[in-house]
């Protein structure tokens, strides 16, 4: 089996760090680079270009709006799905205008001061003083960098609604989401799983939207769950 693992908006390949062995012991593992392309639908063409054959995908956050378009674009490709942490919905203008400000922050020069000031709405809330959980995030965005995260905000608010496929994924699926996710909420996943009534549903407590670091062991079994019965 052929795995891609897609990247949350603004962090590399560490974000995955927590979950990397799990997934490695099931197949060949491929990271996908989300940072130099302008669309969420020229992600989704680069990974399914530079990866020949069945795949099975999972993506977290932006890396699950990638995901759903991934499956979009080549439904017969995707042997398998996960979707972490993510929406199959397009922003609202609450959230447009919320990103507008992030890039111009970064814009402006404040980069590193974005990457801090984000860190306590991407954890549960009571993990937001740990300094091994801010350390583990500045370590991931960091190296992204000021512009391919404005590049990614631009793709991700131009994003198409991807809803309306929902039903018509038929692949193994899972869906593993926060229960404390202040940053896309939890009834996020419920939609989803809602219109994927055979998907593999795990809330993993005392997370937010950092759960692969904030719960590994959590986060390690459910991966696996989904692995296995994809296999």
């Amino acid at each position: 089996m052929k795995i891609v693992l897609i990247p949350p908006l603004l962090c590399s390949p560490l974000a995955y760090a927590p979950v990397l062995d799990t997934v490695w012991a099931r197949g060949s593992v491929s990271l996908a680079d989300t940072r130099h392309d302008n669309t969420i639908a020229a992600m989704a063409e680069r990974i399914l270009r530079e990866n020949v054959g069945d795949i099975a995908v999972l993506g977290t956050s932006m890396g699950g709006y990638v995901a759903l378009e991934v499956i979009r674009q080549a439904p017969t490709r995707v042997s398998a799905l996960a979707l972490v942490s993510t929406s199959a919905r397009a922003d609202t203008t609450q959230q447009i205008q919320a990103r507008a400000r992030q890039s111009a922050l970064v814009e402006g020069g404040h980069f590193d001061a974005l990457v801090d000031a984000a860190f306590p709405g991407i954890v549960a809330a009571g993990n937001e003083s740990d300094d091994a959980l801010l350390a583990a995030w500045r370590s991931m965005t960091i190296p992204v960098g000021a512009e391919a995260f404005l590049r990614q905000q631009r793709a991700v608010v131009q994003r198409a609604d991807l809803r309306s496929i929902l039903p018509s994924i038929a692949c193994p699926t899972a869906i593993i989401h926060g229960a404390q996710d202040r940053f896309i909420p939890l009834n996020a996943a419920e939609e989803i799983a809602e219109a994927l009534p055979t998907a593999r549903f795990t809330v993993v407590e005392g997370a937010g939207h950092f759960l692969f670091h904030e719960q590994p062991a959590a986060a390690r079994d459910a991966v696996s769950s989904w692995l296995e019965s994809a296999s």
